[in-house]
């Protein structure tokens, strides 16, 4: 590897200067284009309307919220276990 003279250093430190003063620009660039899309309402992304179920989808999430609660009961119920038998109240 050769050696670099300090004007060829100098040289590598402002390309490198450079190039993050650019890639700084397009952040930047990014970034406004980004927030005036963010602050638009005609451009920005619409969210799914929540009341769209249908019927067996309707009931699907029903069923999964049941067994999800029944599921965070038991695990109480077992912690609560656990601690007694542990802690041996």
């Amino acid at each position: 590897m050769p050696e670099l003279t300090r004007k060829e250093y100098r040289q590598q430190q402002k390309q490198a200067e450079r190039e993050a003063e650019k890639r700084d620009a397009k952040r930047v660039e990014t970034e406004r284009e980004y927030a005036k899309q963010a602050h638009d309402p005609d451009k920005a992304p619409k969210a799914p309307h929540r009341g769209d179920f249908d019927e067996q989808t309707f009931r699907k999430v029903n069923s999964l919220k049941k067994r999800l609660n029944w599921a965070i009961g038991i695990v109480v119920v077992l912690l609560i276990v656990v601690a007694l038998v542990l802690f041996k109240l």
